[in-house]
């Protein structure tokens, strides 16, 4: 034991640094990975997430459905899901670069270490003594891997998890397992790289001062790049879902409504009741009556059967067209309430009873695409399926973009129908104005006089509704964002071992330019211009890779802009910084080192 350990601990301590960046660089990656793998649930063969988005209240829409009908559930599981892939990718690229950064430095240590290695094997120590020791020196490190990595990565897990708006499955721990395997294999694959040297590849190449070194260090920085850039955006876009603005966000409160069964009728002339009770009441500026958190912008989609008149649909004239839709119910002070202005026609009001003749209100895009000419007014459309029940259009409004999560996968086309001749059980009330606790009693009490005692009610601030709506996504932008500055300490420690490596493999050559004449600013002109190189190829990687990332943001966060330009610049200039610093201690030991000193030396 003592011939395998003493050179084990010896070369801990004579080579404390490289051990250490080792130990930190393992222990930060697998802290950092720890929460993500905690997230997938399933067998090995059918993993997934174990995130169930935020429940939603299913909309009543009073109208028989198609098979292909989708919920604003089954929006958010949609979300969700893309959003843990991108989550997924991600962390993929944080072991990435954590595998980079570990194997340079396990470069770095085996060169090192070569003179050492040869020396033990001159006086007749065997490989398998080497290997025995290096794996004795692996396991101490490993080790400190798993008591600080894993330590930090569970108490970081069972956070990121409690911080979740929504529930989560059933996990497995066979992604965890495999994640730490993979690392502590990476860690003892580089700490017995000294003993392995003379019969395998070097991990960087040889170190030949080639390009092809400079390659990964503009990797690891255009990930980064991405990853930041991915996480700011979401994260300011869930500051402006929770904008204090009082017009913006909302300044009233949200009556959630599940009301007892019954005849529809009778429900439809309850809630015009109700409106007309609420708008009375002293203190209430307006009143909308929604399907279940319309007022987000989140609705059923179906497909609907537009009496189009004359249109193209494949380079065939057809006299109808089946869009794809979002269905809301709204009441007469709906538009108004949200500032939805009318654009043609008219909106809903309290005449569109149970009674009076179907009506409908669309989408400006729905109009344009789907009704001869973009006239849509005055034509007709049907809902639902197995039946022939024909809603005329009496007005067009401008396409609104929803603010709830998982508003942005269903469709664009907004259809808009009165709550009174659809009187679903689950609805929204909206009441603005004055919201002290008299008027909040006032409207309690008309709700439970008006809808019966078996009403289900909750009662919420507009602001906290919408700012609701904005957890999922700050949640996910802080998992991008917190994996994101890891990928960046990591990758700024990758690139200043390969950059050191990289100068060091040329040292040959820059001491003769020394000798021979050149100043020190020539040689940090040389270096710094590899190392402007580095930076501007990961940044332009980072922005041509940035692009596909974060338009696969917008295709599923509704409002979330494809490109903004000063999120992009702010890091864009952090990377290249950390670039350049990088370089700066390598090169600073050529310039001021005297070239006899340097001759011969190709190594570090």
């Amino acid at each position: 034991m003592t011939r395998v350990g003493a050179p084990a601990l010896w070369a801990l301590r004579a080579h404390w640094v490289t051990a250490t960046l080792l130990a930190v660089t393992g222990a930060v990656a697998l802290a950092a990975l720890l929460p993500v793998s905690a997230l997938f649930g399933g067998s090995p063969l059918h993993l997934g997430s174990r995130l169930v988005a935020p429940a939603l209240p299913t909309p009543d829409l009073q109208a028989p459905l198609g098979a292909d009908a989708t919920t604003p559930a089954d929006y958010r599981a949609a979300v969700t899901g893309s959003l843990f892939g991108v989550l997924t990718l991600i962390a993929a690229g944080v072991f990435l670069v954590a595998a980079i950064t570990l194997l340079a430095i396990s470069d770095a240590r085996s060169a090192a270490r070569a003179r050492e290695v040869s020396v033990r094997r001159a006086v007749g120590a065997s490989r398998a003594l080497l290997h025995f020791a290096a794996a004795f020196e692996s396991a101490i490190v490993a080790a400190s891997i798993l008591l600080a990595g894993g330590v930090v990565g569970v108490l970081v897990t069972r956070e990121t998890n409690a911080a979740w708006s929504g529930e989560l499955a059933a996990g497995t721990l066979w992604v965890t397992v495999g994640l730490t395997a993979s690392l502590l294999g990476l860690i003892g694959f580089g700490v017995s790289l000294p003993a392995t040297r003379e019969r395998r590849r070097m991990p960087l190449g040889g170190r030949k001062g080639r390009a092809l070194e400079l390659v990964l260090p503009a990797l690891q920085l255009g990930v980064s790049l991405t990853v930041l850039g991915a996480a700011a955006l979401l994260v300011r876009h869930a500051q402006r879902l929770e904008g204090a603005d009082g017009t913006a966000t909302g300044s009233g409160v949200v009556f959630q409504l599940v009301v007892p069964d019954g005849p529809a009728a009778l429900r439809a002339r309850a809630y015009d009741r109700l409106l007309a009770r609420v708008n009375a009441s002293p203190g209430v500026v307006a009143v909308s009556l929604t399907s279940a958190d319309a007022e987000l912008g989140l609705g059923t989609g179906d497909d609907i059967l537009t009496d189009c008149g004359r249109c193209a649909w494949g380079g065939i004239g057809v006299p109808w067209k089946l869009p794809f839709v979002t269905h809301y119910l709204v009441s007469a002070d709906t538009f108004r309430t949200l500032k939805v202005k009318v654009i043609e026609g008219r909106g809903i009001t309290s005449r569109d009873a149970f009674t009076a003749p179907r009506v409908a209100v669309v989408s400006a895009s729905l109009a344009r695409d789907n009704f001869e000419g973009g006239r849509a007014v005055g034509r007709r459309l049907q809902i639902g399926h197995g039946q022939s029940d024909w809603y005329t259009v009496v007005g067009i409004v401008p396409d609104q973009l929803p603010a709830g999560y998982g508003g942005g996968v269903q469709p664009a086309y907004a259809l808009y129908l009165s709550v009174l001749q659809h009187p679903g059980r689950t609805v929204d009330l909206l009441v603005r104005g004055q919201t002290d606790s008299t008027t909040i009693a006032r409207v309690r009490g008309a709700l439970q006089s008006t809808l019966g005692s078996g009403l289900t009610l909750r009662e919420t601030s507009e602001a906290r509704y919408r700012a609701h709506e904005a957890d999922p996504v700050r949640w996910f932008g802080g998992l991008f964002g917190g994996l994101g500055w890891i990928m960046l300490a990591l990758a700024t420690l990758g690139t200043c071992v390969v950059m050191w490596l990289w100068v060091s493999s040329i040292t040959h050559d820059l001491a003769v330019r020394r000798a021979v004449g050149a100043r020190r600013r020539d040689i940090f002109r040389f270096v710094l211009s590899r190392v402007a190189g580095v930076a501007a190829s990961g940044i332009v990687f980072g922005l041509w890779f940035g692009i596909m990332v974060w338009g696969a943001l917008t295709s599923v966060v509704a409002g979330l802009p494809a490109w903004e330009p000063s999120v992009l610049i702010r890091f864009a200039v952090l990377l290249a910084i950390a670039a350049v610093v990088g370089a700066l201690l390598p090169a600073s030991r050529i310039a001021y080192a005297a070239p006899a000193t340097l001759i011969g030396r190709g190594d570090p």
